[in-house]
């Protein structure tokens, strides 16, 4: 893999499990997640009228329809978060709902794209299911072997399991939208239909004084986090323009280690071994399912 991409890669990975750090110890993460879309919503409008030679014209109508869509689902994805945070850790919900998304993305390329999956897929996708069950255990003796089941059936892991339903959901979903359409307006779209999203939730909720008060409180956090994501997202982008999508979809998987290194480290998360061994299990899962797509 080219050298530049993958430390850019590497870099978007850690911004990206250190933002979700950042959601993690909010106080109201609904509150926190509809200042984080704001911000860089914000940030990017400018550089998408700038790319776009400072004038925006009318996107296909599909491409339309599947941004629209694909932000829904995307703050589907945040919200879900926000709930599989309020009790799960970090180091378990952070991996659990990346590794899902991304064996969901191999079944439904296989089952409804009808795309061939090799033997050594196969293996990839089997190896991330057994780094999420080691992921669950304290140890590995038997009396420990039941715990994942126990585990899996828990409020915060069935909403890191929704979440990475929706992840796999809005990658085919931009797969398709995002192919006749001026790429960053399409961006700029899913920013803008992500934040009516969530604003639409937070209205229904009928809890405005919690927004503020998340502001007042953690202001600073919003603005890392948001502009974190934001430059995550360019450094992705930029990587996939220097080297193949097969290298750097498994390389930016490595921010599942760092969300359990960062779980460790500022939020005193126990049972570290076990979860970087199943991390670690997860993300080479992850690279034998792409080298054997």
């Amino acid at each position: 893999m080219n050298t530049t991409a993958l430390a850019l890669v590497l870099l978007s990975a850690l911004l990206h499990a250190a933002w979700n750090l950042l959601l993690k110890r909010a106080r109201d993460r609904f509150a926190f997640v509809w200042w984080y879309l704001l911000v860089p919503m914000l940030l990017f409008a400018p550089i998408a009228l700038a790319l776009s030679g400072w004038r925006l014209g009318p996107l296909p109508l599909a491409s339309l329809g599947c941004g629209v869509v694909s932000g829904v689902f995307q703050a589907a994805n945040l919200l879900a978060m926000s709930v599989a945070y309020r009790k799960g850790d970090l180091g378990v919900a952070y991996p659990l709902s990346r590794g899902t998304g991304q064996v969901l993305i191999v079944a439904l390329g296989v089952g409804v794209l009808g795309e061939r999956l090799s033997p050594l897929g196969w293996a990839g996708v089997a190896v991330v299911f057994v780094g999420v069950y080691v992921m669950f255990l304290r140890s590995l003796s038997g009396a420990e072997l039941l715990r994942p089941v126990r585990a899996l059936a828990q409020g915060s892991s069935l909403a890191a399991l929704a979440a990475g339903v929706t992840i796999a959901a809005y990658h085919l979903i931009d797969k398709v939208g995002v192919e006749r359409a001026n790429r960053y307006q399409y961006i700029l779209l899913l920013f803008a239909a992500d934040f009516a999203t969530v604003t639409v939730v937070l209205l229904a909720r009928r809890r405005w004084d919690l927004v503020w008060a998340e502001w007042r409180l953690n202001k600073l956090s919003i603005a890392v986090a948001g502009s974190l994501s934001l430059v995550s997202y360019l450094l992705v982008l930029f990587a996939l323009s220097r080297e193949r999508v097969a290298y750097v979809g498994p390389a930016r998987n490595v921010g599942i280690v760092f969300s359990v290194l960062l779980g460790g480290l500022f939020l005193r998360e126990k049972h570290g071994a076990m979860r970087v061994l199943g991390s670690a299990l997860i993300v080479a899962g992850l690279a034998l399912a792409s080298a054997g797509g």
